[in-house]
């Protein structure tokens, strides 16, 4: 049996190109390196590199086998982290997010349904959602539309509209009830938090004209909207859960592209149907 130790060797020497970066990189000593490489060799029954009084080199074979150690290698990453992933799962709900919104609503509602299991949240991608959700990194995402494969199905859970947040005195306040477009607000300058999921790219790309000054976090988002005149944006969803249409001294007039309304689907793997069944059945009466 090659041991693990043996292949990381071999794959750093594949690297580095010589005994002595390997080595380093490895924190052994060059003769320690070579005596391993040596009972590699032993081991396959094949010699591995190409000897020279001053240097040890790969040979094709060694090539060869330094790519398949890699191959090893990484299947013991994946191993690592499907165990660990698969630990997690019994004891942690771990949801993905595409928007801050769901993402700040959905614990409340997991916490009645698990009461007796921790919540994790995390804000991504929607490539790394999908990606997570299959390694078993999250036991289901929220995606802004429907994903279904032969491993996975998703199902409706809910809608979030975005609104433009404007002083009263701003001229665009006058529309409050009729509601604005992307284009009648384009080339003015937003205060908007950078951590926002696809919402970002949906603004920037709607309003190209448009600047951004953009906020690490959502405290100091609120900071300078408080002490600011610039227009930012708002959803139903944060606005329902955070403050009232009346206060802060901003007018919220909702957004009529149909691009700003997202409608969100919950994707989960269809082994995991049992599991969330609880889930499932409040998404199907919501």
């Amino acid at each position: 049996m090659i041991e693990i130790y043996l292949l990381e060797a071999l794959c750093a020497l594949h690297d580095y190109g010589t005994l002595s970066s390997a080595a380093e990189q490895l924190h052994i000593s060059q003769p320690a390196l070579s005596r391993s490489m040596r009972k590699l060799e032993g081991l396959f029954g094949v010699g591995l590199f190409e000897r020279t009084k001053n240097r040890i080199t790969l040979n094709d074979t060694g090539k060869m086998a330094a790519a398949m150690a890699r191959r090893v290698l990484e299947s013991e990453e994946d191993m690592i982290m499907a165990v660990r992933n698969y630990d997690s799962s019994l004891h942690t709900i771990s949801a993905g997010y595409c928007t801050p919104g769901p993402m700040m609503e959905m614990p409340l509602h997991l916490s009645r349904l698990y009461p007796k299991m921790k919540v994790s949240s995390e804000m991504e991608d929607e490539k790394k959602l999908i990606q997570g959700l299959k390694n078993g990194k999250y036991g289901f995402i929220i995606l802004s539309a429907s994903y279904e494969d032969e491993d996975t199905f998703s199902i409706l859970c809910g809608t979030e509209a975005l609104y433009f947040s404007l002083i009263h005195a701003h001229p665009a306040a006058l529309f409050k009830e009729q509601g604005l477009t992307f284009s009648q607000m384009n080339g003015e300058t937003f205060v908007m938090v950078g951590e926002i999921g696809i919402w970002r790219d949906l603004t920037m790309k709607m309003m190209p004209d448009s600047q951004f000054v953009l906020q690490d976090s959502l405290e100091s988002l609120s900071a300078v909207i408080n002490a600011s005149t610039l227009p930012a944006f708002a959803t139903d969803l944060t606005i329902r859960l955070f403050r009232s249409r009346e206060d802060s001294g901003r007018v919220f007039i909702k957004i009529l592209d149909p691009e700003a309304t997202l409608h969100y689907h919950c994707a989960i793997l269809k082994k995991n149907r049992e599991r969330y069944a609880r889930l499932i059945n409040f998404f199907e009466n919501i």
